[in-house]
């Protein structure tokens, strides 16, 4: 497992409530493995420097370099949640997302990256379903030159949406757990991105988690839970691959962030895009529902989106 970025010990983060980050809101904290009984760490979640303790009695408890309320901590599927709120010692109304991960709930294997960005610049990366080819171009996963016309079906889901459980037709990977695969991917605001691989003997559930240390820095982490033991042994070798995955991510969200600094306009290319003016769409209600008092509507209804990837 790769250690806490060193730009997230620091706590040079303030806490920032202008800066466009959701909050009244769950964020995986740290994997809970991470947490050892005795010693503390020190990181920041949404612009909050934080400080996480494991008692003797494995409990967590979290507690604030300036004295002030510590947010709500759950310790659930192996993660560490923290519930990040709008107003200082602000209480949740809901559990943390629950994951459902097969092999008991066990995490088998986490990796993570420190993308040079906010949030939602993340979350964009995250959503495109056609950057794959261009960005995570890899021999063994798929190429630009192997391009296949897509027709996806997604429907509401809870804070967010979900593509509707179909067979892959691009990675042979998928096949490592066996025949008959059938694949759904859900996205929940602020930043899940939730993949259920299945057939009648397996499941791997793979979750993309964004975190925001602040404004201009999401630390990514890929977390997986599976009940296959044929990934139980090709797990020392997985690293050399997912390391280098996310650190594509890396480079194009440095680039990106390049552009936006002379004042690059994005253009957002419908259906591919669609995802994210979701996202955009979602992430306005949650707000606005707030500010008014009422409950929240999600704006997503049921659509086929098509796209080349």
């Amino acid at each position: 497992m790769t250690t806490m970025p060193e730009s997230q010990t620091g706590n040079t983060a303030t806490d920032d409530r202008s800066d466009g980050i959701l909050r009244d809101a769950w964020y995986m904290a740290l994997p809970a493995k991470e947490l050892k009984t005795g010693r503390a760490r020190e990181l920041s979640v949404c612009a909050l420097s934080l400080i996480l303790e494991r008692g003797a009695d494995g409990g967590v408890a979290a507690s604030t370099p300036d004295g002030s309320p510590p947010p709500v901590l759950q310790e659930q599927d192996g993660l560490i949640w923290a519930f990040i709120p709008e107003q200082s010692g602000g209480q949740p109304d809901t559990p943390p997302p629950s994951l459902s991960g097969p092999g008991g709930g066990k995490v088998r294997f986490v990796e993570e990256a420190l993308l040079p960005c906010h949030i939602d610049d993340a979350a964009y990366g995250l959503l495109d379903p056609a950057h794959g080819p261009y960005v995570h171009a890899s021999p063994i996963w798929r190429t630009s030159k192997t391009l296949k016309d897509k027709a996806k079906d997604y429907v509401p889901s809870e804070l967010g949406f979900t593509m509707v459980p179909h067979a892959p037709v691009n990675s042979k990977l998928y096949n490592i757990i066996g025949g008959s695969i059938r694949v759904s991917i859900a996205f929940r605001l602020p930043g899940l991105r939730i993949e259920r691989i299945w057939n009648e003997k397996h499941t791997v559930l793979g979750v993309t988690m964004l975190t925001p240390i602040d404004a201009g820095r999401t630390i990514i982490r890929q977390v997986f839970y599976w009940d296959t033991p044929v990934l139980t042994v090709i797990k020392p070798i997985a690293r050399l691959f997912t390391r280098p995955f996310l650190q594509q991510d890396v480079r194009i969200m440095a680039l990106r962030q390049k552009g936006l600094a002379f004042g690059a306009k994005g253009m957002l290319i419908r259906d591919a895009d669609q995802l994210f003016i979701w996202y955009q769409r979602i992430k306005k209600e949650i707000l606005d529902s707030r500010a008014e008092g009422r409950e929240f509507v999600n704006p997503v209804k049921p659509a086929t989106l098509r796209w080349r990837t």
